[in-house]
């Protein structure tokens, strides 16, 4: 099993900009040292807590500061963005990382997002099939056509070209089997949020359908863990309102879209949004992240880091050790 770790650059406090991100990426570079395998930057636009903008910025800092733990995105909104010009901007990405680079696609779940760029939301399945196209064409061959319904590309060649041969390994963000299954035909691994099996049912059915390998295949699914010997209750209670905004904002945004909830599986609790959050010491952290290894086809585990607000330094990182120490070892023997 792989785990990788990922946050979201909210602040919902205000702080200061620059000490903000600076203290998210002092721990990013921590959680390489700890032995995550690799680390993931998030990507939205236009919230008012400041969710997660310029994502190449902090990918670029990330591959200057860190040497071996592999980097990516968390993900690109690919209809938001002209694939050709997101292949030339990872080609980039990939040679400041010295090969270390994964890049991570969705159609994202926002509908305020797609109005500011002018496009209807229901356009997002048809925009999604032809980035990924035009994305993996634009990264494989010099040049490259493509005609379609939002992209006529004559004689196109990115360079530089990818460092990593045919390209970075590419992930495709689902929620839905619909979503996981043109993973699966495009052949891209899946970072999944669902514990449906129905969603890995349909990836590995886009898998078999396009002649894909299924044994190279890679799926994982994140958890919000908190590793801590304090009663979880009381670590729930004490930022209920953090985790309640951060779990209260995707309920928003994919009910505006018409998307499902997101489902973690785990225990539900009497407070909305609890049962989002796993938090425990490490055996009662095993014991359950130990059910989905047996009932998931998972080969890896995203650690979804701290809500906005949390203090990086005081609170988050000392939980954030614990997990390196007592869960990590664990879960890389799985």
């Amino acid at each position: 099993m792989r785990i990788g770790f990922t946050m979201d650059f909210r602040n919902p406090r205000q702080e200061p900009w620059r000490p903000f991100w600076e203290d998210r990426l002092w721990l990013m570079v921590q959680a390489e040292a700890m032995g995550f395998d690799y680390l993931l930057v998030q990507e939205h636009f236009f919230c008012a807590d400041g969710y997660a903008p310029s994502m190449p910025v902090f990918l670029t800092l990330l591959a200057e500061r860190t040497k071996t733990a592999r980097i990516g995105s968390y993900v690109y909104i690919l209809p938001l963005h002209n694939a050709a010009q997101l292949a030339q901007e990872t080609a980039v990405l990939d040679h400041l990382s010295e090969g270390r680079l994964d890049v991570t696609v969705g159609a994202g779940h926002n509908p305020a997002e797609y109005r500011a760029w002018g496009y209807d939301p229901r356009t997002r399945p048809s925009r999604m099939e032809e980035g990924l196209e035009v994305l993996k064409l634009a990264w494989t061959r010099r040049p490259f056509s493509y005609h379609g319904r939002y992209y006529d590309l004559q004689d196109m060649q990115v360079v530089p070209e990818p460092m990593q041969k045919p390209h970075p390994p590419l992930w495709v963000a689902a929620t839905s089997p619909v979503a996981a299954e043109r993973a699966g035909r495009h052949g891209a691994h899946l970072h999944g949020a669902s514990v449906d099996p129905a969603v890995h049912a349909a990836y590995l059915r886009g898998l078999h359908a396009s002649g894909h390998p299924v044994d190279e295949a890679r799926i994982s699914n994140p958890w919000s863990i908190t590793v801590t010997r304090e009663d979880p209750e009381k670590v729930w209670k004490r930022n209920e309102a953090l985790y309640f905004e951060r779990w209260d904002y995707y309920r928003r945004i994919r009910s505006q879209m018409g998307d499902a909830d997101l489902q973690y599986g785990l225990t539900p609790g009497a407070n909305a949004y609890r049962d989002h959050e796993l938090i425990g010491d490490a055996d009662a952290v095993l014991h359950t992240l130990r059910t989905f290894r047996d009932t998931l086809p998972l080969t890896d585990i995203v650690h979804a880091g701290p809500p906005g607000g949390l203090d990086i330094r005081g609170e988050v990182y000392p939980r954030l050790k614990d997990f390196a120490e007592q869960v990590l070892p664990e879960l890389k023997r799985w």
